[in-house]
């Protein structure tokens, strides 16, 4: 699975992955989170301790690519790919910046896509309005291109905490600029969209729902697929032992090709081989769909 988080300068990305990071590694019912690589394991770890005690991060300067392991358990479970991106790449042109044009690629081949946004920025300067229709028109040309599978699209309102959602007329500024996208989610069977308000200081809210509803999506998916490949093989199976025959199997042998039998061994073969990778994920999703809708019940 491949998760794009992109966001203007200061929307907090890196503290939020830092955050999101810490906290599924302390482990949320169950699940929990590993880095493939050492060295990202310490960065996250140390930058949340230092978020802990007020101390932020310095915003990306680079694009950065995380593997990550969902476990479950204390086993791995799922594997995916955390990409994000400096805040200048979404002001570049695409033909003029490597970066920009690696940007749009990844956004077509995501399978899940994090919009940040300063909630605070957006209910008290207008330049934030036009930050975000910027990053909405990226995520859009992304999703009217070709697609294979199903996305996420998710609007991270970061700073939650620095705003007054309770007055109509700041609620309704913060979430303008994400009406059009939202509501085109809705009407697309192949996308899922929403939109969480997080909170990325000393007291944290909502970091590990967003991580959480991708991964959910992406176990589903992944167990859709695998089901439906077990399926396929089950049936080829069933209608090759039809045309198994002696004669068959005495002519195949003869001429050193497969025979009917040889391919129904080998489709149920290969239908046990993608059933053991399905077992280990039912429980996980079952389990990580109980949390959500718990948690997304409480979002506020």
């Amino acid at each position: 699975m491949n998760i794009v988080m992109l966001g203007h300068n200061a929307a907090g990305k890196t503290t939020y992955v830092s955050l999101m990071y810490a906290r599924m590694y302390e482990g949320i019912e169950g699940f929990g989170l590993r880095a493939s690589a050492v060295d990202d394991h310490r960065v996250f770890i140390a930058a949340a301790e230092g978020i802990r005690w007020g101390r932020y991060p310095q915003p990306s300067d680079h694009r950065a690519v995380f593997d990550l392991v969902l476990q479950h358990g204390g086993r791995d479970v799922y594997p995916f790919t955390w990409r994000d991106y400096r805040g200048g790449a979404l002001n570049e042109h695409v033909r003029d910046s490597p970066q920009a044009a690696e940007l749009h690629e990844d956004l077509k081949a995501a399978d899940a896509i994090l919009v940040f946004a300063d909630a605070h920025r957006l209910a008290t300067d207008a330049r934030g309005d036009r930050e975000a229709r910027r990053i909405i028109s990226h995520v859009q040309r992304a999703l009217d291109a070709p697609r294979t599978g199903n996305a996420v699209v998710l609007v991270l309102l970061t700073k939650c905490d620095l705003v007054d959602f309770g007055r109509a007329s700041v609620g309704e500024r913060v979430t303008a600029p994400f009406g059009e996208l939202l509501n085109a989610t809705d009407s697309d069977e192949k996308v899922v969209g929403g939109l969480i308000p997080v909170a990325c200081g000393p007291r944290p809210r909502n970091i590990e729902l967003p991580v959480l509803l991708c991964l959910y999506y992406g176990l589903t998916n992944r167990v859709t697929a695998l089901q439906s490949m077990i399926d396929n093989h089950m049936r080829d199976a069933r209608d090759r032992a039809e045309h198994d025959t002696l004669l068959n199997r005495w002519i195949s042998r003869a001429v050193g090709e497969q025979s009917h039998a040889d391919r129904v061994n080998a489709l149920w073969h290969a239908a046990k081989q993608e059933y053991d990778r399905l077992t280990p994920l039912l429980d996980p999703a079952r389990q990580l769909k109980r949390y959500l809708d718990r948690a997304m019940g409480a979002v506020s």
